[in-house]
């Protein structure tokens, strides 16, 4: 009688059969739905951009994220954000803490009239911050990016505003700790969303704004202010974030987390060169209309407007150090700091600049 031999692989594969048949096929991973939401008009640089980061997000997950995008304010209104990320309304969404004053009070530091030139030095300035002090404000949510429109352009309806004295007795829109620096500046602000501007100031609610030199085009101010000073001397930001909820966050599998944290990282860079770009387009926006004026102040000017918001600063720190808050004057020497470092490094990466437009000064 003749012996059969079954060599070893061949026993190895008919249990790995069998053991598979038993188990079934494999279970689908499941897919992860979140919501987005973006207040920015539709047609507005970041609400594209933003759209894309989700789309990337997708891409990188193979699927395994699916986010559905919810713009112009449709799902949240900015001064909403905060409360509904919380509570899960949306599970991504992007505003600036200037709609919420004193819920971020260490970050409010940002918002000071440090004299930011642009919105990519005070994108990589905000990141900077958050990643040194890491406040404690921001626990209730996931934080994925921050970046920074600088309030450069004074913008008045019909008043072309070349020294402090031509802003007695003018209402400005600001919000936040740019509302303080308007006052020091001897106007009156208002607090009113940016989306209800363009009407506030055809009606004549207010006199102008202190914003982003972006919203000439992006929120057609150009159409209705007439004349535009590049004051950066004083320039506030508003430091807008990209923020997730906590409990998604957590939720999600770590190479998830790790696809949305490299992604974040370089749309941080995307939205600093975006901040640029678009003021650029503001600015030519404005220059296009016939009879609108773009222009510098003096030197000199620039300087007397740079001083007179200093109490601002020394107010906040004097506010917050009674709160409690003893690193309150270490936050505003960080960002002196910062400002400095990252100035220069603008020029030597060729990143695009409003300062590349060639605009003049008006003599007061």
């Amino acid at each position: 009688m003749k012996k059969i031999f079954f060599p070893l692989f061949a026993l190895v594969m008919i249990v790995s059969l069998v053991l598979g048949a038993c188990a079934g096929p494999a279970a689908p991973q499941e897919v992860i739905r979140l919501a987005m939401a973006n207040y920015l008009p539709i047609k507005h640089d970041f609400t594209a951009l933003q759209e894309q980061f989700g789309k990337d997000i997708e891409a990188r997950s193979n699927g395994r994220v699916v986010i559905t995008y919810y713009p112009g304010g449709s799902l949240l209104t900015a001064p909403n954000v905060p409360d509904g990320l919380v509570k899960g309304i949306a599970d991504i969404a992007f505003s600036h803490i200037g709609y919420n004053r004193g819920r971020f009070p260490v970050s409010e530091a940002l918002d000071l009239p440090m004299g930011y030139p642009t919105g990519w030095v005070g994108s990589h300035v905000a990141t900077d911050f958050m990643n040194k002090f890491k406040p404690a404000e921001w626990d209730s949510f996931h934080l994925l990016l921050v970046n920074a429109g600088c309030t450069a352009g004074l913008m008045l309806h019909n008043t072309k505003v070349t020294k402090l004295e031509d802003l007695k007795g003018k209402t400005l829109r600001g919000a936040g700790e740019v509302a303080d620096a308007i006052a020091a500046l001897g106007a009156t602000p208002r607090d009113i969303p940016m989306v209800e501007m363009y009407d506030s100031v055809s009606k004549g609610v207010v006199d102008g704004t202190l914003v982003g030199i972006e919203t000439l085009k992006t929120f057609k101010m150009a159409d209705v202010c007439k004349y535009t000073a590049f004051a950066w001397q004083v320039g506030n930001m508003y430091t807008f974030y990209l923020a997730m909820n906590k409990d998604k966050w957590e939720a999600m599998p770590k190479d998830i987390q790790d696809i949305f944290t490299e992604v974040s990282a370089e749309y941080a860079e995307k939205y600093a060169e975006t901040w640029n770009n678009i003021d650029v387009a503001g600015i030519n926006y404005s220059l296009s209309i016939p009879g609108n004026e773009v222009y510098k102040l003096t030197d000199a000017e620039g300087q007397r407007w740079h001083d007179t918001v200093q109490p601002v600063i020394g107010k906040y720190v004097t506010n917050m150090t009674a709160s409690g808050f003893e690193d309150a004057q270490s936050y505003v020497n960080y960002i002196k700091d910062r400002i400095a470092y990252w100035t220069p490094q603008e020029g030597k990466k060729d990143i695009p600049s409003p300062f590349d437009v060639n605009l003049p000064t008006a003599t007061p």
